[in-house]
């Protein structure tokens, strides 16, 4: 025989006694207790991830649960009472973005068995009054079994930045700078799709994403720390959004129009300065071309070559394709007596009447003027009256009024020819001079150079003083007295 009792609330401790009845005859009764500690309602349950916290919502089960306990457990098996008894609202703000945990939600009680022990003490109601003060700040908690959840909190995405792209080979290659911990959706859009461009930068549901850009496909995904990803190139115009994405939510960072167009890129062979100007010349003018975007910047510019933002914002000089076309050249004069970094980009206008950029060319020209560094040798000589020099006791004399020198070096050819490089596997290095940071002390070196330099060395051989080729562009290395630059006899 079975009976339920439907009627009981949690957290109380009911006392049951059954009786036999038999031909009006009542037994002694069996007797025993029964207590349930309820959980949490998971239907009124709320758990959800907001700007990368985890908040929690719930109405407690009865008026005898005195809130929640709250464990936290994370995938490596670290567990923490996140709280020990709280009440609703709740928000755990210890927790890292994109990790997952797992949190247990108890019901709080306190011990009904307990209760009980303590109602059976036989006190006067004074006595009472006193002990229930005392005793419900010694009371016990019983918990229930407890609701688990599952969530990964999540920071909003953000737009990244220094958004550029460019096309070679059948493919686009897209270059950001992260700006968070997010994925990275890029989905195609039709071409007859209008969208606002007011939609930039604003965040919305995920699930609105097909409404907002249409059902196209996401080509890629991408972590937003990878700064760099690559889509195949599909027929010879593509429409692309930059989605910025979390689990719930979305930011439309751009939508940009990729096209197979002729790269305009600077002919780094008649690119020059002539009389303190700039002559800029293209390697060819590409079909659709319609601006040219150019930049000069020097060597204290934060960043120093232009980007296609900077185009699209017309911060950049610019000129007319078909003034270009007129002229085949692009001048700028007053060039400032610096390292000069130089960039180009294309706009383009497709048929469509979309725009593109094409990729930054960039060139590097100095127009610092050279520091002047003079040397000379000393050799020893002998005879008394008719002095002949000799390959021996010889000086190198260097001499520059340069705030900074490179590292110099001493070279002959081993074969005795003329033409000397310093990256040719002829060139024997006889001696190296150390880069001095504040210049030559008194504008001058003298070193004494050891005669054993000399030992493999043919007389009649030339000497030069070089530097690296980094280095070279800046000096201008001239010998003071170029017929002591030819090793005399031993």
């Amino acid at each position: 025989m079975e009976i339920e009792d439907n009627d009981i609330k949690p957290g109380i401790l009911y006392g049951y006694a059954v009786f036999a009845v038999r031909l009006g005859s009542i037994s002694d009764p069996m007797t025993c207790t029964a207590v349930h500690y309820s959980d949490l309602d998971e239907k009124k349950l709320i758990a959800k991830t907001v700007g990368g916290y985890c908040q929690f919502n719930w109405r407690l089960p009865s008026e005898n649960c005195l809130g929640v306990r709250i464990l936290r457990s994370d995938s490596a098996g670290n567990s923490v009472v996140v709280a020990d008894c709280v009440h609703a609202p709740f928000v755990d703000k210890l927790v890292k973005n994109r990790k997952q945990y797992q949190y247990r939600l108890q019901c709080v009680y306190y011990s009904a068995e307990e209760t009980v022990k303590n109602r059976e003490k036989f006190l006067s109601e004074a006595e009472k009054e006193n002990f229930n003060k005392v005793w419900k700040n010694q009371r016990s908690w019983k918990y229930s079994l407890g609701v688990t959840v599952n969530l990964t909190p999540e920071l909003p995405p953000r737009p990244v930045k220094n958004l550029n792209f460019n096309v070679a080979d059948e493919k686009i290659k897209i270059f950001w700078k992260n700006t968070g911990e997010f994925d990275l959706w890029f989905k195609e859009i039709s071409a007859d799709k209008k969208i606002s461009i007011a939609q930039e930068g604003k965040i919305f549901e995920l699930d609105k994403l097909d409404e907002l850009l249409g059902s196209g496909v996401i080509l890629k995904t991408a972590e937003s720390a990878e700064n760099f990803c690559e889509i195949e190139m599909r027929g010879e115009v593509m429409k692309i959004a930059v989605i910025s994405a979390t689990k719930d939510l979305c930011v439309l960072n751009e939508i940009f129009t990729a096209a197979n167009v002729e790269p305009c890129e600077i002919d780094e062979t008649k690119t020059k300065i002539d009389a303190n100007g700039l002559k800029l010349v293209l390697k060819n003018l590409p079909k659709n071309l319609y601006l040219i975007h150019y930049k000069i910047k020097t060597e204290d510019s934060d960043e120093l070559y232009a980007t296609i933002d900077e185009a699209k914002a017309r911060h950049l000089n610019r000129i007319y394709a078909k003034k270009y076309a007129e002229d085949t050249f692009i001048s700028q004069l007053h060039l400032p007596q610096k390292e000069l970094y130089i960039t180009v980009i294309g706009e383009y206008k497709l048929s469509d009447g979309s725009t593109v950029f094409s990729a930054p060319s960039k060139f590097f020209l100095n127009n610092r003027p050279k520091s002047e560094i003079f040397y000379y040798l000393e050799w020893g000589t002998s005879g008394l009256f008719n002095k002949k020099a000799q390959a021996k006791n010889c000086k190198l004399i260097i001499e520059s009024d340069a705030e900074e020198t490179p590292r110099l070096f001493l070279v002959c050819r081993k074969d005795g020819r003329m033409n000397i490089e310093l990256k040719d596997s002829a060139t024997q290095i006889l001696e190296s001079v150390k880069e001095y940071k504040t210049g030559f002390p008194n504008k001058k070196l003298e070193i004494i150079l050891p005669d054993e330099i000399w030992k493999d060395v043919a007389p009649g051989a030339a000497v030069k003083l070089l530097a690296q080729d980094d280095d070279a562009k800046y000096f201008d290395i001239n010998a003071t007295k170029p017929e002591s630059l030819t090793v005399p006899k031993k």
